[in-house]
């Protein structure tokens, strides 16, 4: 996410859509990269997280304010729509203005809920921006409705919208190989620390014994990669294998919780033991509840 982003900056594309199933991390994700952009572009490119769009109508007075609210404005709730249009406008024109790069990054989360309306009202935005010479990278992040609604706009000839917001696209993705759950586990092992200024790794914290004679968390990757890939397929759960990023940490926080110092004080996790956090995490559940969808890859 971060290199297709970087990319989409870099060269000065309007806008693109992140999406992926719910509960995989991208809401983490872009607290993340509001952190590590400024590392690439430099610390005066100003990134807004738009977070709080879930109206279920399309109001221009309510959409106005919570932009002004979430990009940190002190004045998100007066005046008429306009008004708050104008004053939004002219935030983002003067943060814009003392960059370098002449230009803003937005994130819009839960982008999905967008109405068409929302997109015109944010075409109303980039235009005056554009009349300033402040360019606008707005980023939708959402679910797999996000690429129904760019059809849907295809069908309906919306390409002034396709043009400025939905040029680009990339899947964000779960756990989906031994590697990747490696590094996961790995972050318990090495670089998370508990309690804080201890020096201590959670692996560390909860089963100083088994971390003394040199077990780690990473070194069960296999093994717990294994025990999902089984309880998949006990359950006929059909679709393409991806541990979500919440039921992933829920799985490892209860078998440090459950099975460490501070819980039954098990020497160490076994694959039973893994197959009861897993369990505990919800995952089997909600893989259920989610119908089978197979992705082209390639995109």
């Amino acid at each position: 996410m971060f290199q297709a982003i970087s990319k989409w900056i870099k060269y000065r594309s309007p806008g693109g859509i992140i999406y992926g199933r719910p509960r995989l991390g991208k809401t983490r994700a872009i607290e993340y990269l509001l952190r590590i952009l400024p590392n690439e572009f430099g610390n005066d490119l100003p990134v807004f997280h738009i977070r709080t769009l879930h109206t279920k109508l399309a109001n221009e007075g309510v959409f106005f304010e919570t932009l002004l609210k979430d990009v940190g404005h002190g004045v998100p709730f007066s005046g008429k729509p306009s008004i708050k249009r104008d004053r939004l406008a002219k935030f983002l024109a003067e943060k814009g203005d003392t960059s370098r790069h002449k230009r803003i990054v937005m994130f819009i989360d839960e982008a999905q809920c967008l109405h068409e309306l929302n997109y015109g009202w944010l075409m109303d935005i980039y235009n005056e921006l554009d009349q300033n010479r402040i360019a606008m990278t707005v980023i939708l992040v959402g679910q797999e409705e996000l690429l129904h609604r760019r059809t849907l706009f295809m069908e309906t000839k919306r390409h002034q919208i396709i043009g400025r917001f939905m040029v680009h696209e990339h899947r964000f993705t779960g756990i989906k190989t031994k590697e990747d759950l490696s590094i996961c586990l790995s972050g318990f092992d090495q670089l998370a620390e508990f309690p804080k200024g201890s020096g201590w790794s959670y692996t560390r914290y909860f089963f100083p014994e088994a971390y003394a004679v040199g077990n780690r968390l990473q070194d069960c990757s296999e093994e717990l990669f294994d025990v999902f890939s089984s309880l998949r397929q006990q359950a006929k759960i059909r679709g393409t294998f991806e541990i979500p990023m919440q039921y992933l940490i829920t799985t490892i926080e209860y078998a440090l919780l459950e099975f460490g110092a501070n819980g039954r004080n098990i020497g160490w996790v076994t694959k039973a033991l893994w197959e009861e956090a897993i369990y505990a995490s919800g995952y089997i559940h909600a893989e259920l509840r989610i119908p089978a969808v197979e992705f082209d890859e390639s995109l």
